[in-house]
């Protein structure tokens, strides 16, 4: 996985091969993200070229919740 310094959101390109288990080819994109500890936070459906989108968030996202210290 070729990574660019783009800033927090990284978007990855997955091209599936039809000739391959495809659920398998998306789970190893996957267990790939999560090993750089990132979390998934979109997925396009399958484009021409067979190409699926993983939209991933490096940091931890806080799902507008915040922590106030009393």
């Amino acid at each position: 996985m070729a990574v660019q310094d783009r800033g927090r959101y990284y978007a990855q390109e997955v091209t599936v091969d039809q000739d391959a288990n495809v659920r398998e080819q998306i789970q190893n994109a996957l267990d790939e993200g999560d090993q750089h500890n990132w979390h998934l936070v979109g997925v396009s459906d399958v484009m021409a070229g067979r190409t699926v989108m993983l939209f991933w968030d490096t940091e931890r996202p806080s799902f507008g919740i915040t922590h106030k210290s009393k």
